[in-house]
């Protein structure tokens, strides 16, 4: 026979002291309360703690901002003795706007990161390459594809003829950077690594990407907060938007990538 609870009327849901809350550096905010039932009452009372549940509907007490946007996002249950069942529950929001028509909000705190990281890309890629002559990049490509060979000891590209093995020079010559680029194709030197610099915005808020942040993916853009200010023609390309939910708040990051010299394509990555 179960034990009488002194206190809890029928179907009553009891908060507990020790509400908190805590704000993250981007503005959101994520609070932790703990409610208690009779557990013949719990059929009944589980569906008031559905994700999404205004803590205020079960905590009138629950002081103000947080009363108009703290939603549950996570329940946990345990049972203890005296036949009571506590929710330790965790309720998320911002009561701020992340963007307004594609720009922070007001009450945005975002907060602002500088990652540089080396990547693998083709020596064809390299800038030196691009300075070269039409004919040598034409050899260099021959070497490339293993349609001839290159000698170092004349610093020739050919093929040997088979029915004399002699050796047949390309018809092209190679200046002093194509040679380079030839030595490194024949040990099987094809790529470089390439410096990549990300600035990266992130922030909290009540709402979701704009469709003004999500038609900026993929166009040169400047970045807001304090980016080194890039030199050499380079600019900024908005490469990633994403958007992760917890309950009723929204984590926003958005990261633009610095190019190389002289600049994005403003042909490919303007509207």
């Amino acid at each position: 026979m179960a034990a009488t609870i002194k206190g809890f009327a029928s179907g009553e849901i009891k908060p507990q002291p020790g509400f908190n809350a805590r704000q993250s550096e981007q503005g959101g905010w994520v609070a932790q309360h703990e409610f208690a039932i009779q557990a013949a009452d719990f059929d009944t009372a589980q569906s008031s703690f559905a994700k999404g549940t205004l803590l205020s509907d079960l905590d009138p007490s629950i002081p103000s901002p947080f009363d108009s946007f703290l939603q549950i996002s996570e329940v946990s249950l345990s049972r203890v003795e005296g036949d009571l069942i506590f929710f330790s529950v965790t309720a998320t929001g911002s009561g701020t706007n992340q963007f307004e028509e594609g720009d922070l909000g007001a009450d945005a705190l975002p907060t602002y990161q500088l990652s540089g990281t080396l990547t693998d890309f083709p020596l064809t890629d390299h800038p030196k390459y691009a300075l070269l002559t039409a004919q040598e990049r034409f050899a260099l490509g021959a070497l490339l594809q293993g349609d001839v060979l290159y000698r170092e000891q004349d610093t020739t590209i050919g093929n040997y003829r088979e029915d004399s093995n002699e050796w047949v020079p390309f018809n092209v010559t190679l200046g002093a950077d194509a040679l380079e680029f030839a030595r490194r194709f024949a040990a099987g030197i094809t790529t470089y690594l390439r410096p990549q610099i990300v600035w990266t915005e992130s922030t909290e808020g009540d709402d979701q990407l704009t469709p003004a942040q999500l038609n900026a993916l993929g166009r040169i853009s400047t970045p807001r907060g304090n980016p080194p200010e890039p030199t050499g023609g380079r600019d900024w390309l908005l490469t990633n938007a994403s958007s992760s939910q917890q309950g009723d708040l929204y984590r926003t990051t958005l990261e633009w990538t610095l190019s190389e010299r002289d600049g994005w394509d403003s042909f490919i990555y303007t509207a």
